[in-house]
C-alpha cells in the first residue's frame, strides 16, 4: 500500500491536469483546489483502515519532501527585484495579521477561561501556530511545559480547521472580501507579465504544464530540480547546527533564502520549466496534506476546544479584514498575509495560485518567514498575557 500511495502522489497531479485540459469546467475550479480536495476525499473513504494509518510517516515525509523541493524551483525564474518592488502594503498587512491573532487569542482566553482548563496554554500555542507554524507551536509547548495530550488534540483540530480555512481562502474568500476591499494593483510593474522571460507564468490553467512535455524543457527543469535538491541538502546541514526545536524554521528560511539567491544567477534564472515543475510538486503537496485530514475526529469532538480554535481563525481573519479596509489594503495582499500567518511559508504558492496572482509569491514568502521568526516570541508573550488576564 505504501508503494501504491507513493505512485498515486506522483501520478494523480498529472491525471488532474489532463482532466482539467479535457473539461474546462474543472479547470475553472483550479488544479490546486482539486488536488487538495482529492486528498481529503481519499482520507474520508479509507481513513478507517489499519493499513492507511500505517502510512502516516510516509505521508508526512512526502509532504515535507515535495514542499522542500518545490520552494526553490518556484523562485528560480522570478525577477526578485521587480517582485519585491511590488511588495507595497505586504509588511503592513502582515503586521496587522499578527496583531489580529494576538488580540483575538487574548480575548478568547478571557471568554473561555471558565470552560477550558489551561486555556492560557491553548492561547499561547495557538498564537505560535497562527503567526508562525507547526514548529513554533511545538517550541512553545516545550517552553511553557504544556500538557502533551492537549498539544496532540490541538494538532488534530488544527489540521481540520486549517484545511477548511485553506479551502475557504482558495475558493470563496476573494469574491467575498472583494466586496469591501479594493482590488490588487501592481502599478504596471508585473514581474511575471511585463518581461518576455516571465510570460509563461501568466497562464494559470492546466495548459501551463504542457511545457513539461517538451524533452528539452524537461531536461532543464530536472537540472533545476537537482539544484533544488542541493539547496535542500545544504539547508538541512545548516539546520543540524541549531537546537532541534529551531531546525524546521531554519530549514525553511535557508531553502527560501538560497533559492532566491540562486535566482540572481543568470544561468539559473533562464532555466525553462522550473516554475511548472515546482507547481507540480505543490500539487503533490496539496494532495498529500489533504490526505492527512482526520475526518473521524468529529465523532469524538471536544467542542469547547474546537470552537475556541475556530474562534481564533475566524476572528483574526475578520479583524484583519476590517483593519485592512481602514488602511486601504487590497484583497490579494490581505489574503496572502492572512495565509502567511495562519498557514505559513509552504502554502504561499498554493494561495497565490488559487488567487491567480503570482506577483505576491515573494512578498508572501517574506511575510511568512517573518511570522516564523516572530512566532516563538509572540506565543511565549501570549502565555504570560493570557495567564494574567484569567488570574
Amino acid at each position: 500500500m505504501a508503494i501504491a500511495f507513493i505512485l498515486t502522489c506522483l501520478i494523480l497531479p498529472a491525471l488532474i491536469i489532463l482532466l482539467c485540459r479535457r473539461f474546462p469546467a474543472l479547470d475553472k475550479a483550479g488544479v490546486v483546489v482539486l488536488a487538495f480536495v482529492a486528498g481529503i476525499g481519499l482520507s474520508a473513504v479509507i481513513s478507517g483502515q489499519a493499513s492507511w494509518q500505517s502510512l502516516n510517516g510516509i505521508r508526512t515525509s512526502l509532504s515535507e519532501i515535495s514542499i522542500a523541493l518545490a520552494l526553490p524551483l518556484l523562485v528560480f525564474s522570478i525577477d526578485v527585484k521587480a517582485s519585491l518592488s511590488m511588495a507595497g502594503d505586504t509588511m503592513k498587512s502582515m503586521a496587522i495579521a499578527l496583531l489580529s491573532v494576538m488580540l483575538i487569542s487574548a480575548g478568547g482566553a478571557f471568554l473561555y477561561a471558565g470552560s477550558l482548563p489551561d486555556v492560557w496554554q491553548i492561547s499561547a500555542m495557538s498564537v505560535g501556530a497562527y503567526t508562525g507554524g507547526g514548529p513554533n507551536m511545538a517550541a512553545i509547548k516545550t517552553a511553557i511545559e504544556a500538557d502533551e495530550t492537549l498539544f496532540t488534540t490541538m494538532i488534530t483540530y488544527d489540521i481540520l480547521l486549517s484545511s477548511l480555512y485553506l479551502l475557504f481562502v482558495m475558493t470563496l474568500a476573494k469574491p467575498l472580501f472583494s466586496r469591501f476591499l479594493r482590488p490588487y494593483s501592481s502599478d504596471g510593474m508585473h514581474a511575471y507579465h511585463d518581461a518576455e522571460t516571465f510570460s509563461h507564468m501568466a497562464d494559470e490553467s492546466a495548459n501551463a504544464y504542457a511545457i513539461l512535455a517538451r524533452p528539452a524543457v524537461l531536461m532543464q527543469a530536472f537540472a533545476g530540480l537537482a539544484l533544488s535538491a542541493a539547496i535542500v541538502g545544504i539547508s538541512l546541514a545548516a539546520a543540524s547546527l541549531v537546537p532541534g526545536h529551531m531546525a524546521s524554521a531554519v530549514t525553511i528560511i535557508s531553502i527560501t533564502t538560497l533559492g532566491v539567491a540562486a535566482s540572481f544567477v543568470p544561468v539559473v534564472r533562464r532555466l525553462k520549466g522550473t516554475f511548472q515543475l515546482g507547481m507540480y510538486l505543490i500539487l503533490m503537496f496539496c494532495f498529500t496534506t489533504g490526505s492527512m485530514t482526520d475526518t473521524g475526529i468529529i465523532t469524538d469532538l471536544n467542542l469547547t476546544l474546537f470552537t475556541y480554535i475556530a474562534f481564533i481563525l475566524t476572528g483574526s481573519l475578520l479583524l484583519q479584514a476590517l483593519i485592512c479596509r481602514l488602511l486601504n489594503i487590497d484583497t490579494d495582499t490581505f489574503l496572502i498575509t492572512s495565509s502567511a500567518a495562519i498557514m505559513s511559508v509552504p502554502f504561499i504558492p498554493v494561495i497565490a495560485g488559487a488567487l491567480k496572482n503570482r506577483d505576491i509569491i515573494l512578498p508572501g514568502f517574506a511575510a511568512a518567514i517573518i511570522g516564523y521568526i516572530l512566532g516563538n516570541y509572540l506565543g511565549i508573550a501570549m502565555a504570560y498575557i493570557s495567564r494574567a488576564l484569567i488570574t
